[in-house]
């Protein structure tokens, strides 16, 4: 169950970024938001997911900028349909953009695949997405990070469950910590350590194959 290392994930930043929980995490979703995002997609969205918004519905920055699986944002409803919605419009009447690199997982024909659903971001081109058109390799509801700057995809937990355990337990391995330029003005921002680092994927043992290729 999900709950199980959302629980853990609760307690552990409590103890190293209380901000982060106390006022970056939002309330779960409704159904109706759940439902709106399933009906624009147009693909039933895995019950992972749904489990995980509807106990936490991304965060926001209004008092805390915060973040999540690996030191990047965790995309409300909201967020999720407004990058939807930006990508339909980025896609239209252009020709498919194909990534140059990516997982066997993974089907990478488009940069702008509609299929993918990003719940994460680095601010920038790169998220985390669940991936709802994987290849025959792949799981639907699987969750990948598409490097926007290098075109490269990257197989990162085979669902939202996988995604959700790993967080907890790399939390509990000690391989976050606070950023401390953003520490100093008294935000609770996490950054991952070298060893997860998905920033850097390049230098990184489990994701760096893709750069010698």
């Amino acid at each position: 169950m999900i709950d199980t290392s959302l629980n853990i994930i609760k307690q552990r930043l409590t103890e190293i970024a209380p901000r982060i929980i106390q006022f970056s995490l939002n309330t779960g979703a409704s159904q109706q938001d759940l439902d709106k995002l399933e009906i624009l997609i147009g693909k039933r969205l895995p019950i992972d997911f749904k489990e995980l918004y509807k106990i936490y519905n991304g965060i926001n920055d209004e008092e805390n900028w915060g973040n999540f699986f690996y030191g990047m944002t965790f995309s409300s409803i909201d967020d999720i349909i407004e990058n939807y919605e930006f990508r339909i419009n980025q896609s239209k009447d252009i020709e498919p953009i194909p990534l140059k690199k990516v997982d066997p997982q993974i089907n990478g024909s488009n940069l702008y695949n509609l299929s993918w659903v990003r719940i994460g971001s680095d601010g920038s081109r790169s998220g985390l997405f669940v991936d709802l058109a994987p290849t025959d390799r792949g799981n639907y509801g699987q969750v990948i990070f598409i490097d926007g700057d290098y075109n490269v995809g990257i197989f990162i937990a085979c669902s939202v469950l996988e995604l959700v355990n790993n967080f907890a337990a790399d939390l509990q391995n000690n391989l976050y910590y606070l950023e401390p330029d953003a520490l100093e003005d008294g935000q609770h921002f996490l950054e991952a350590k070298s060893s997860i680092d998905l920033g850097n994927w390049h230098t990184v043992d489990k994701w760096k194959h893709l750069a010698d290729r």
